[in-house]
This record gives C-alpha cells, structure tokens and sequence, in this order.
C-alpha cells in the first residue's frame, strides 16, 4: 500500500461506480495540485479503482462500520497524516442513510487530526413525506455531532449553510464553499456544433430541451404535460435526456435522445447543443446540483423552480428564469416565452457564465480552501 500524502480526502466512492460526490473528490484534489501545488490523497472504498494520475486514489476502507473505521484510523495515525477533508452527504456511506459509527471515528480524528467537513448533503426532513420524520431527526443529530467535530464545515448550499451554522457551537468556523461543474467545458465553434447535431439526428430548426442529473426530484408530471403541451403547439423539439436523467421512464410523444455513457468531452459537447435546461425540481434549483453548475458554465438558461433550497443569487442571474414551486402553469408559460426568446437568453447566459468564473469556478473553490490546507494556526 501507497504512503498517503498529508492531506486526505475521505469518500465513499469513485470509478468504476458512478457518484458525483467521487467526482467532485477527484476534481477537488486535481485543482488543489494544478492551481495551488498542493498534493491530496483519495482515500476510498475497496473496489474502487486504484490510480496514482493525476492524482493518488488508494481503495483501502473495508467498510464504514467500527472495524473498518478503526482500521482506517490506525492508517492515517501510522502515515502521519495531518489533515483529513470528510465528504458527507447522509446516504454516501450507507443506502440506510446514516452511519452511526462515523460519529465515533470523526471525534476520535478530532483528536488526531486537522478535520475539515465538507457537507453536500444535511438532512432529510420534510413535514409533508411522514417517512422522513424519525430518519431526518436521527440525520440531524449525526451532522450536529459531525459539525462539532470539524475544526471547519463547508457547504455549497446556502439553505444548507444556515442548517449547519445552528449545529454548531462555532458558526463562524462554517463557510460557504461552491461545488462546480464537473464537466470542463470543451468549447466548439458554431459549424462544429451544428455538424454535430446533425450527426444525432437535430434538424435545423430543431429546440433541444435538456433534463440533466437527478431525477427523484423532478416534478415528473409537470414534463409529461409539457412534452404533449409542445406537440400540440407545434414547436420541432427534441428531448436531450442526460446522466441519471436517462432512466427517466415517461410516454415522451416528442423525439428523445439518450447518448448512453459520454467521455466528458463528449458530454461537454452535447450539453453545447442544449437551447434551454429544465430543471422543474421539487423545492427548487440548488447550488449543490453539478448539472445546475454545468449549465452554468457551458452557456445554457435555465427554467426551473423557486423553493426553500433554492439559493438567493439564482433570483438575480439573468439568463436564469424561475416559476414558484408547485406552480405547473406558471413554468408552463415560462418555458413558451423563453422559446421565443432563445437568442437573447444565450447572449445573457454570457453573463451568467462571467457570475459563474469569478463566484462558482474551482479556482474559487481552491482559493477558499487554500488557507486552512496551507496553516494549521487557522483551524
């Protein structure tokens, strides 16, 4: 086994297995070598796959449970490790959606250990789904114990941010933290973009109308209407189905595309054939969604919803159009008057691409990050 670096991330996983979380891991120790000269080490599930470019991935957990933690503690003691970066969202370590013996292993890297938290996910609590009332409490209560266990917290939500600021005995020690897009940009030039689209199969004249990443939140009627409100009014749209949004099982009357598995630059290349990204998701767009954050920074408006996660700058970017949550009609007609707006929405994408360089961007994320990987004196 590899000696691991001073600075470790811990995460569940990464390739072969698809979690954005892993991906986010990767990125994260890939920019803190190319733009701060700092090197991370991944530490992950067995079964993961090892790598040593371009960054270090050791697959070393046998399981989040009291032995494999015990054992993973006993690692980073014996390799003098001096911080570890935990990745939390509340079902990455188990499909149970909570873990209690990590309560354990973190306070006990408290003593050990500079411990940085960086919390994706809070907690499921939800008045209206009664399934979530006794789980959502026994979440809570992990991430309180988690928080007060971390020398520092980060979040890339605002409605989460103040979820972890009450947690925590020192809410000046928990800080805003992006979390970008995970898809680097691959630009193409206009006559590359329509070669392309008339490879799959886009017309001309075709409207491509894209759903990206998650589907459990998506108001899953609220596209079945559309799609046969479109057919109706006879706009030549074409669905663009991506990553986990390809499972998505509805009766589309309009052509659909799903491209399988895509390289990141091909998948750089199609969201560019994108005219508009959906996102009509229960309680609203988040910051902590990648694909929101990929179509940021590729150019592409966004109609979604506005709801309790949804962050306050969303309201103020230009290219960015939101309908209240709940309020099928509403998005409805947004969606119509952005189809006759197209040109003027992707020059103002433009400007939201510029929000998105100097606020979303992993150099953001690195620099944030830059001085409690560089000083021990600031945790």
């Amino acid at each position: 086994m590899q000696q691991p670096e001073k600075i470790v991330i811990l995460t569940a996983k990464v390739h072969p297995h698809i979690c954005g979380v892993g991906d986010y891991s990767i990125n994260l120790a890939t920019y803190c070598q190319t733009q701060l000269n700092i090197n991370i080490d991944l530490i992950v599930e067995q079964g993961c796959q090892a790598s040593s470019e371009p960054i270090t991935v050791l697959p070393y957990v046998e399981s989040w449970s009291k032995p494999g933690l015990q054992k993973l503690f006993t690692f980073l003691d014996a390799h003098n490790v001096e911080t570890v970066i935990l990745q939390y969202t509340p079902w990455l370590y188990s499909p149970k959606g909570f873990v209690p013996d990590l309560l354990q292993f973190w306070k006990q890297c408290a003593k050990r250990f500079k411990t940085l938290l960086i919390a994706h996910e809070t907690y499921s609590w939800f008045l209206k789904y009664p399934g979530t009332w006794v789980l959502g409490i026994l979440q809570q209560y992990a991430l309180r114990q988690l928080v007060r266990s971390s020398d520092r917290v980060f979040s890339g939500s605002e409605p989460y941010l103040y979820r972890l600021k009450r947690l925590s005995n020192h809410p000046e020690n928990v800080h805003y933290l992006p979390i970008p897009n995970n898809i680097p940009l691959q630009h193409l030039s206009p006559n590359h973009k329509q070669e392309l689209r008339q490879k799959i199969g886009i017309l001309p004249e075709g409207i491509v109308l894209t759903l990206f990443g998650c589907v459990g939140s998506i108001w899953h009627p609220w596209i079945s209407a559309l799609d046969s409100c479109l057919l109706e009014k006879k706009y030549p749209v074409v669905w663009l189905l991506l990553g986990n949004a390809q499972s998505l099982s509805l009766p589309f009357q309009n052509p659909v595309i799903r491209p399988g598995y895509l390289s990141q630059t091909e998948f750089s290349h199609y969201l560019q054939f994108s005219d508009l990204m959906l996102m009509p998701h229960e309680f609203g767009i988040s910051a902590k969604r990648g694909s929101l954050m990929s179509a940021l920074e590729h150019g592409i408006p966004v109609i979604g919803t506005d709801g309790i996660l949804t962050d306050s700058f969303f309201r103020k970017l230009p290219s960015i159009v939101l309908s209240p949550d709940r309020n099928y009609s509403k998005f409805e007609q947004q969606v119509l008057n952005s189809l006759t707006q197209l040109p003027s929405l992707h020059q103002l994408a433009q400007c939201t691409q510029d929000y998105y360089k100097q606020h979303l961007s992993w150099s953001v994320v690195t620099q944030t990050l830059l001085p409690y990987l560089q000083n021990c004196s600031l945790c």
